[in-house]
């Protein structure tokens, strides 16, 4: 009897059955993805399925009732069979997905007949569904082929037809279900995940994911939880694309792709191809197709890497851009040397995503532009103003982040810090920072102590986590809450506070920088060294400045030297734009302490820069120790950051005499708040 109610149906019938309140029409058009008219068919269906049973379907102050005896609802329950998370409804959005992936998944045509019976549709919704489906693709330099008799087709480029495929899952499927499918042996409950379990087996996507984690958690630094999540998806429809016979050419991928992608790439496809046992991913224009995904990567930087944020670009556009939303709101945000740190670890990632053309994602943008409308409006003409004369034009959803960080800045200055929390947001910098801001404006008796990776957490010493996924059960309380941190949230983490035996109080921990060790700054710019060097190419470069150390006593070995930078330089550009300059830094143990240097080339070289290639001058090299003095590194960092703010430091770096190089040196790492 209940084979004659469609899956939607059920759902909204059980619904009726478990709801003695009632349900509301409106709410329940909007959970379903369906119309009110729409919805009305469905209770009319409805209607007359129950017509055997002892029931009345009544509406009550705008809700929908069932009037019926307990006995009698469990008979009408029992009818319907079990209606569980893997025989939800499919409503007309996730129908049109789940088509468009088919399409794009297989190689050949399909018939509309094969279609309607895998999805379960009439042959009118589908062609509904493909009428939407032709311009979409269009607009993506792809073309629907129907033909009566031959069936339905996608023609265009293997690329654009993978990205449209990733395009989809992430559309429908959040990042916290997609994280779920991964780390919990497959979350099946939403159709796309089912349909991609159905193309790549459970136990491949499962190798997939064991692979990207072993080869990106590896990476230095490391690769934010989020990316390595985007990472597996690209590399599922990879493997799903590749077993169908899809082709990459090389035609199709752009400009030349970094070496150090190209390495991590091959590293990655390699233990890929094992996994998936498919051998076609290890060719050149696969391994070249994954290291323009790897390009875009967020990375999370650990101590051994905080002399500089990966990009001076970056650093410099973030400086650049903080000064342009000051101007706008007459708010100190340039002062605010975390918010540009944090701009610039963004844009280092950004600006390659952009460059590579690469989808990007910001699942909080609509609330963004609601909660901070002001905040997004500056960053708008912030952003036209800074990138614009570089040819870059940044889209909304890098603007929402842009904003985050701004928010979580203006936030930041807000509140006190008093118990331990620990945050988890595997999501990116942005909202785990927005969310940190959060707590220490609305939660003034919480110290938010750091930003930990989900895997963890269990082992964190807190008073209390906070995340925006579910975590496994730990010794610490756990709570689920919004980066943007609602009130129903604040009512949660009031509640786990109050179950605690006693509040842990810790000091505020400052912001930003600290007041810079005067003892070490005259030390520091007293032992600056300024050298002319010959070199036609920045491995060059380096080399000769790695013997030249060596040469005067300050390191041990050369190759460390050299190694050491040159795995910091693959992070990230080290052009400072329209300043003829490039910064080398790194932390080794090869060297006696940490050290400046500024060392003229006897000929410009030409380096890659953010629009086009830019000629540099003037190399300036800021190395320690790995575990280095504090107050050696705070100096090395005010001399990172007064780069972007000085314009007589750069100029006296390219032109000056040693001693006025020295003198500017101390004044950065003494006097950067005036």
């Amino acid at each position: 009897m209940a084979n004659e109610l469609t899956d939607r149906q059920k759902l909204l019938l059980l619904e009726l059955v478990r709801h003695s309140e009632g349900v509301d029409p409106s709410e329940a058009a909007r959970r379903l993805d369906v119309s009110r008219r729409t919805l009305q068919r469905d209770l009319r269906a409805v209607a007359g399925w129950l017509r055997p049973f002892r029931v009345r379907m009544e509406s009550q102050g705008g809700r929908l009732c069932l009037q019926a005896s307990p006995q009698e609802l469990g008979r009408i329950e029992a009818e319907l069979g079990p209606v569980t998370s893997r025989t939800l409804v499919v409503t007309p959005r996730q129908r049109a997905a789940l088509l468009a992936l088919w399409l794009l998944a297989e190689p050949g045509p399909l018939k509309l007949a094969y279609l309607g019976k895998v999805l379960d549709a009439a042959p009118a919704s589908l062609s509904s569904d493909l009428n939407d489906l032709a311009p979409w693709l269009r607009a993506r330099h792809m073309t629907l082929v129907r033909r009566q008799g031959f069936g339905v087709l996608v023609e265009g480029s293997e690329v654009a037809r993978r990205e449209a495929m990733a395009d989809i899952v992430y559309e429908q499927i959040s990042p916290y279900q997609l994280a779920r499918i991964i780390t919990r042996e497959g979350d099946l409950s939403h159709p796309v995940a089912r349909w991609l379990v159905q193309f790549v087996p459970q136990s491949v996507l499962k190798g997939l994911a064991d692979t990207v984690e072993a080869v990106l958690g590896a990476a230095e630094p490391p690769v934010e939880e989020a990316d390595r999540s985007e990472v597996w998806l690209y590399a599922s429809v990879q493997c799903l694309r590749a077993a169908r016979g899809g082709v990459v050419r090389g035609e199709d991928l752009g400009p030349a792709e970094r070496p150090s992608d190209i390495a991590l790439a091959k590293e990655l496809l390699n233990g890929l191809s094992q996994a998936a046992d498919l051998p076609a991913l290890s060719t050149e224009p696969e391994i070249r197709y994954m290291a323009r995904h790897l390009a875009g990567l967020r990375v999370r930087l650990e101590d051994d890497f905080r002399l500089l944020p990966s990009n001076v670009t970056a650093l410099d556009l973030a400086h650049r851009f903080a000064r342009a939303v000051e101007d706008i709101t007459r708010l100190p945000f340039a002062s605010d040397h975390l918010l540009v740190s944090g701009l610039a670890q963004h844009l280092a990632s950004a600006l390659n995503r952009i460059r590579a053309g690469l989808p990007i994602r910001n699942p909080l943008l609509e609330t963004v532009k609601a909660r901070y409308a002001e905040l997004f409006s500056a960053a708008e003409s912030a952003a036209r103003e800074v990138f614009a004369t570089h040819g870059v034009r940044l889209p909304d959803e890098e603007i929402g982040f842009l904003a985050m960080h701004l928010g979580a800045s203006r936030e930041r200055r807000l509140a006190e810090e008093k118990w331990r929390a620990v945050i988890v947001c595997p999501h990116g910098l942005s909202s785990a920072r927005l969310l940190a801001s959060r707590v220490r404006k609305e939660l003034p008796e919480v110290s938010v102590q750091e930003v930990a990776s989900a895997r963890l957490a269990s082992h964190l010493n807190a008073d209390l986590v906070l995340s925006t996924v579910s975590l496994p059960e730990s010794d610490v309380p756990v709570v689920v809450v919004s980066p943007f941190l609602t009130e129903e949230d604040l009512c949660a983490v009031r509640l786990a506070l109050a179950k605690l035996e006693g509040p842990a109080r810790s000091s505020p921990k400052p912001s930003g920088f600290v007041p810079s060790d005067s003892t070490w700054a005259i030390r520091l710019a007293s032992s600056a060294r300024t050298a002319p060097i010959r070199a036609r190419a920045m491995d060059e470069a380096i080399r000769c400045i790695a013997h030249d150390l060596v040469r005067q006593g300050r390191a041990s070995d050369a190759e460390s030297i050299v190694d050491a930078i040159e795995r910091r330089e693959r992070l990230g550009s080290i052009v400072l734009p329209g300043r003829q300059l490039a910064v080398l830094h790194a932390r080794t143990d090869a060297m006696d302490g940490p050290f400046v240097g500024v060392y003229r080339l006897e000929r410009p070289m030409w380096m890659r820069g953010l629009g086009e290639d830019e000629p540099v001058s003037v190399v300036l090299v800021l190395l320690a120790r790995v575990r280095e003095d504090p107050g050696a590194i705070d100096g090395l960092g005010r001399i990172s950051a007064a780069l972007v703010e000085s314009e007589s430091l750069v100029q006296a770096l390219q032109s000056a005499g040693e001693e006025d190089v020295r003198q500017r040196l101390y004044d950065a790492m003494v006097c950067l708040e005036e």
